[in-house]
């Protein structure tokens, strides 16, 4: 469990991992649901973090490593995979119950209409 300061403590290295790592899509912390987002009791309930990975033992090893990880800021680390809808195209995950799907739509349909879709035109996405 977590001692009073830890996360101060960390919090810079572990913003640098995220960075450095290219792989975040969006991560911040979960707070406690309430009717208003001032309400006091709305306190940070744990993180989560969206983010690339090339498989199971990839992802693992990442949040393993995260410097919030490593000095025991975090109680408990769940991993689950996810099929995601990319807008961008770049990082569409082939589905796992429909193999034969084409879930690459969307990033033929990007390319198609000129957008950047390749990792040498969307260097600032890279993983």
């Amino acid at each position: 469990a977590m001692s009073d300061g830890l996360r101060e403590e960390v919090q810079n290295e572990h913003l640098e991992y995220l960075i450095r790592s290219e792989k975040i899509i969006a991560c911040g912390p979960l707070h406690v649901a309430t009717q208003e987002k001032s309400d006091p009791k709305s306190v940070a309930a744990g993180t989560l973090m969206i983010f690339n990975a090339k498989d199971r033992n990839d992802a693992i090893e990442f949040v393993e490593n995260d410097p919030m990880a490593v000095a025991g800021v975090y109680e408990t680390m769940t991993v689950h995979r996810y099929n995601q809808l990319d807008v961008t195209g770049k990082f569409v995950s082939e589905n796992l119950y429909y193999p034969n799907q084409n879930t690459y739509q969307m990033k033929e349909a990007m390319e198609y209409w000129g957008y950047p879709v390749d990792d040498e035109q969307t260097k600032w996405l890279n993983w």
